[in-house]
């Protein structure tokens, strides 16, 4: 039986304000299973549309191997995630069954650049960012609160480096920001999803297709 009370409570004590400040469960048409609080409702439902709408694009695509673009191909393949990247925010989507989706809303740094950009994943595929795109320490285990002192204070030093610098050097150090962030927010998506994906394993929950929930 879904409890969609204690998951809200689950991913309301994992949020970092400023990291990954609005985690949440949905179904791949949209519908909300539960959310961390406080929430914008309007926002969250805009931000589960969107998410619906560009999931079911690149799953009809049936992407080829080895490939994270929009080809397409005849050979069918399982999304797992996706990742989509503006310059005011990271989504971060993993599946965590066919019915039910686990997103993370990223935060950004201040004055981060970032063209609109969306790479999928599919069973074979590499990980995207690469997993050894950052030196820190791993992300918080669900439940243990909001943040992770040694990623945090990375984060910072990376962000006081570039005061200074010259416009290339600042340059350089500001992507490597955004690469870090991205980096911890996928490390975080992984953990809640694979302790998400535990609980649910070890009482035989399935997502059904046309969910009633209170």
């Amino acid at each position: 039986m879904l409890n969609p009370k204690k998951l809200s409570e689950l991913l309301s004590n994992n949020v970092d304000p400023r990291l990954y400040p609005r985690m949440f469960l949905m179904s791949p048409n949209g519908t909300l299973i539960a959310y961390s609080t406080p929430v914008n409702i309007k926002e969250l439902r805009d931000q589960a549309a969107l998410i619906s709408l560009v999931w079911k694009d690149y799953e009809e695509q049936k992407l080829p191997q080895g490939s994270s673009s929009s080809e397409a191909s005849s050979t069918s393949r399982t999304l797992y995630t996706l990742t989509i990247e503006f310059s005011q925010c990271n989504i971060l989507v993993r599946a965590v069954q066919p019915k039910m989706l686990f997103v993370l809303i990223g935060g950004v740094y201040q004055g981060h650049k970032q063209d609109f950009k969306i790479t999928a994943e599919v069973d074979g595929d590499s990980r995207y960012p690469s997993g050894s795109a950052s030196p820190c320490t791993g992300a918080p285990l669900p439940g243990s609160g909001t943040g992770n002192s040694s990623d945090q204070e990375y984060r910072k030093d990376l962000n006081l480096l570039s005061e200074g610098q010259s416009e290339d050097a600042a340059k350089d150090i500001h992507e490597e920001v955004g690469r870090v962030t991205i980096h911890l927010q996928r490390k975080k998506l992984e953990a809640m999803y694979a302790f998400i994906r535990s609980e649910f394993d070890s009482r035989g929950f399935v997502m059904p297709d046309n969910p009633s929930l209170p």
